[in-house]
């Protein structure tokens, strides 16, 4: 009677707990799953998932549309470790997925691509590694991919920029390899192209100048070579180019003097020569001008006086020559500036920093 009693017992327990986890809608059970993955998860967040709803939509970090599906997954800086299971797959209704500055680890899970509503997806700052799945291409309402600041590495998928209404792309702080893809603009969307400090190789493609919407391309930090591209001078939006610390040479292009939009030029620490284009000073609201650690030659142009919005300019270690032309006194909101390690002679003018 006691082995009955007890049994009973156990299987009114068992019922009951299968009843509580099968209340839940699908959306529920899968957040659960991804849940039990997870090695370090705060008391509020554990807590307030419990099996006894019927859907997840009042839980930490979940919420719905008016049909209670969960649309949101935002569960940024919850200091949560382990790894992201495949069961975000199920979520196929989640428009924004923030998992940002955590401690998520392993690979991206390709279930990510079933995710077919997505349109911003945020892992930044935690410990994934591997390579970017090929299926994010089906991502295809995909509006903004946040992946810096991982261990990610392989090449970056052309696949990627085969998404019609890709508009940011930040990749910088990993481990990616391989050259800029050729079809970075094919659609023509991309606003931000961030991949500074990665491994890439090759040149800056002559079709970046196909980007007409891109406001910052920022692949500083890596091993590229070759020159600069003309078609720099279609980026009409064009705020800021950062290839800073790469092994690019050439020439300044000319074209430049075109982008009224630029408030950043970092052209620093790479083996550009010739002269510094006069056309610059037609750059009205550049901010920052930083040419330092190149091998330019010439004079420092008069008309970069006109940049009347210039805060940093930087044109240490060159060979420029000649006198410091008095327009830079000109320059009022000038913060910083740094010419040392050339040839310059001559007084140095009244410049107010």
């Amino acid at each position: 009677m006691k082995f009955r009693l007890c049994h009973l017992l156990l299987l009114f327990t068992f019922s009951a707990s299968l009843h509580a986890v099968f209340g839940l809608n699908n959306e529920g059970v899968a957040l659960l799953s991804l849940l039990r993955r997870w090695t370090s998860v705060p008391y509020s967040l554990r807590s307030g998932w419990n099996t006894s709803d019927s859907t997840p939509c009042n839980w930490v970090g979940i919420e719905c549309d008016s049909k209670n599906n969960a649309v949101s997954f935002n569960l940024s800086s919850y200091a949560i470790s382990g790894q992201l299971g495949p069961e975000i797959g199920h979520l196929r209704e989640l428009e924004i997925i923030d998992l940002s500055s955590n401690d998520f680890s392993g690979n991206l899970p390709e279930a990510l691509g079933n995710c077919s509503a997505l349109k911003c997806l945020d892992l930044s700052c935690n410990r994934f590694t591997g390579q970017i799945p090929d299926n994010f291409k089906h991502l295809q309402f995909l509006s903004a991919l946040v992946l810096n600041n991982n261990s990610l590495e392989g090449e970056i998928p052309e696949s990627l920029f085969q998404i019609p209404g890709l508009q940011v792309v930040l990749l910088h702080f990993n481990y990616f390899n391989g050259s800029i893809p050729s079809n970075v603009c094919d659609m023509g969307e991309v606003e931000l192209l961030w991949l500074s400090g990665n491994r890439l190789s090759g040149t800056i493609p002559e079709s970046i100048g196909n980007c007409s919407k891109l406001q910052v391309l920022s692949p500083d930090g890596n091993n590229l070579v070759g020159v600069l591209p003309e078609s720099l001078n279609n980026l009409k939006n064009l705020e800021y180019l950062n290839v800073n610390n790469n092994s690019l040479n050439g020439s300044i292009p000319s074209s430049f003097r075109n982008c009224k939009n630029l408030k950043g030029l970092s052209l620093s620490h790479n083996n550009f020569s010739g002269k510094i284009p006069p056309g610059l000073g037609n750059c009205s609201s550049l901010r920052l001008l930083e040419l330092s650690e190149n091998r330019l030659s010439g004079k420092i142009p008069p008309e970069l006086g006109k940049c009347k919005s210039l805060e940093i300019l930087s044109l240490w270690k060159n060979q420029l020559e000649g006198r410091i032309p008095d327009e830079l006194g000109m320059l009022s909101n000038l913060r910083y500036l740094k010419l040392s390690f050339n040839n310059l002679s001559g007084e140095i003018p009244h410049i107010k920093l």
